[in-house]
């Protein structure tokens, strides 16, 4: 700083001497000008009134301050012209005399040239003396002042990296001492303010320091902002597929091009693939979550801090394996894998931040989890896993009703699987159990997801079809169904059986209105299957109403 004001200064005296030269210079000029003019005048003069010009040319010759006077034939001008030659140190004045020649006149320039270089090396002896002074000055008063601003200007480059102890001293006094106090005082509220914030953030996100907190922790606070309001958000969503759906979003939002999200079931001991982008998720955790490292752990698996750390990944790449809420009915895996050098860079500076988002959902997400299962274990069956009856009865007037206001068909199927009861009998109810749970299998996987599976009670079940178009696709429906049954061979330990089923069909608003009627309906369909041969399907008709003998 100090030296670009000297260089400063001195630029300016430089500039201001050459242009007070270049005004004494021209000063000179135009004075030098105007006596050789007079003078070329008087002579001119003298020369036209006298007769004898030879002779008073030849005086005008002796005079000390002219070198030479002549006549010059055969040139002509208009004006007098003077020309300095610095080389000889002489100027020559040429006028106009008459039409044949002209007079020019060469003057000694001798003491005009030396005064000329005296006046400038005055100038710039004056401008070398001046520009010294004021430097000295200028060092002076001014260097304590730069000095404070240096200090000031290395304080702040310390505070950059975190470093708030680099105070500065001055031995100035007056309003120069108050700002450095002033400045040593805001440094220390700098510390103790950004200590307070480092250590709380710091226990909210496993971050290591940078070389740039002062950015790293805006950067954090802003991540923590963002973790907040993720929280909250959340925590007032209604299921724990919606919270997943939305870490997933924020797992994208990192930039992670190849993942995998992960659910372990704790009390059902099964795994399923929420989520996976990029590829291959690399192991066998869905066939056996419990060989997973970072389940059996609870901690991460990092395949860059230690090189091959899990046994059981198969590709090239590296990968980091998170978990979360691991301590109830839900373990979330995160499995992220990275096959470039920049993507390993990239996750690693995010990693404390997935930490975080995690640690919120894990909380929630497993609240969210246990309240749905509880929820699950009141409205479906223990053994078959479909929706029980309970179910049926809160759902029945809204299945009807949207029905209702979309014009829409709807078949209600009722089941009953036939001679149960002798497999009890002749086999023991574990084996009744097993084919129970086969038939169930059966129904879930002939039927669309927007249909709907129930456990009726004992071996009967119900189906409700949504959404139709014709009376035939139930029947074609029913009519596979009971072709499935009856083809599968099932094993009960040391036998195998086939099993038959009747069916009973009844079609909304076609055969009934309201529905337990329509229910009610197709367990006349089902009783006349039964009571015509079983393993058929029953279409209801009104006549059957009439004619069957049905105790509801």
């Amino acid at each position: 700083m100090k030296k670009k004001i000297l260089i400063i200064i001195a630029l300016i005296m430089i500039i201001s001497t050459i242009i007070r030269t270049a005004i004494v210079g021209f000063s000179f000029f135009n004075f030098s000008n105007q006596l050789i003019e007079n003078q070329t005048l008087l002579i001119k003069e003298i020369l036209e009134e006298t007769n004898n010009k030879e002779k008073f040319l030849q005086i005008i010759k002796n005079s000390h301050h002219i070198n030479d006077i002549k006549f010059i034939p055969g040139q002509k001008t208009e004006n007098i012209k003077i020309e300095y030659n610095f080389k000889t140190q002489t100027i020559i004045s040429i006028t106009p005399f008459d039409d044949n020649k002209v007079l020019q006149i060469t003057f000694s320039g001798v003491d005009y040239f030396s005064k000329l270089k005296n006046a400038v090396l005055q100038l710039i002896a004056i401008a070398i003396i001046s520009l010294i002074i004021i430097i000295l000055i200028v060092n002076y008063y001014l260097t304590p002042y730069l000095e404070i601003l240096e200090k000031i200007k290395q304080s702040t480059e310390e505070i950059l990296k975190g470093n708030f102890n680099q105070k500065i001293e001055t031995k100035l006094k007056g309003e120069a001492k108050e700002f450095v106090d002033s400045y040593n005082n805001f440094l220390n509220k700098m510390k103790n303010s950004f200590g307070v914030i480092e250590e709380k953030y710091t226990t909210l996100i496993e971050k290591e320091k940078s070389k740039d907190p002062l950015n790293d922790a805006k950067e954090t606070i802003e991540q923590l902002a963002n973790i907040f309001q993720f929280k909250r958000l959340i925590e007032d969503d209604a299921t724990s597929t919606s919270i997943l759906n939305r870490l997933i979003d924020i797992i994208k939002g990192f930039n992670i091009n190849h993942f995998a999200l992960v659910g372990i079931d704790n009390s059902e001991r099964n795994a399923l693939l929420i989520y996976s982008q990029g590829g291959d998720i690399c192991c066998n955790i869905l066939e056996n979550f419990e060989s997973c490292r970072a389940y059996r752990l609870n901690k991460e698996i990092n395949s860059l801090k230690f090189k091959k750390i899990c046994e059981f990944h198969i590709c090239k790449n590296e990968y980091i394996c998170l978990p979360f809420s691991s301590g109830g009915n839900f373990t979330g895996i995160l499995k992220m894998m990275m096959d470039k050098e920049k993507d390993q860079e990239l996750l690693q500076q995010n990693l404390p931040y997935i930490k975080a988002y995690l640690n919120e959902v894990s909380a929630v997400i497993e609240a969210k989890y246990t309240l749905e299962k509880l929820h699950n274990q009141t409205i479906k069956d223990p053994l078959t896993g479909l929706f029980n009856r309970r179910y049926l009865e809160n759902i029945l007037p809204t299945l009807i009703a949207a029905a209702q206001r979309r014009s829409e068909k709807m078949a209600f199927l009722m089941i009953d699987m036939d001679y149960f009861k002798k497999v009890n009998d002749s086999y023991g109810h574990e084996a009744g159990d097993i084919v129970l749970k086969t038939l169930s299998n059966i129904l879930k996987s002939s039927i669309r997801k927007s249909d709907i599976a129930i456990r009726y009670g004992g071996e009967e079940f119900l189906i409700i079809l949504q959404n139709i178009k014709s009376i035939d696709d139930a029947v074609k429906v029913a009519e596979k169904i009971r072709e499935n049954v009856q083809n599968t061979l099932i094993d009960i330990g040391k036998n195998s059986i086939k099993k038959t089923i009747s069916i009973g069909i009844s079609i909304f608003p076609d055969h009934c209105m309201k529905g337990w009627e329509c229910i009610k309906y197709a367990d006349i369909a089902l009783y006349e299957a039964k009571r015509t041969g079983r393993n058929k399907v029953v279409l209801f008709n009104k006549q059957l109403e009439k004619e069957t003998n049905y105790n509801a």
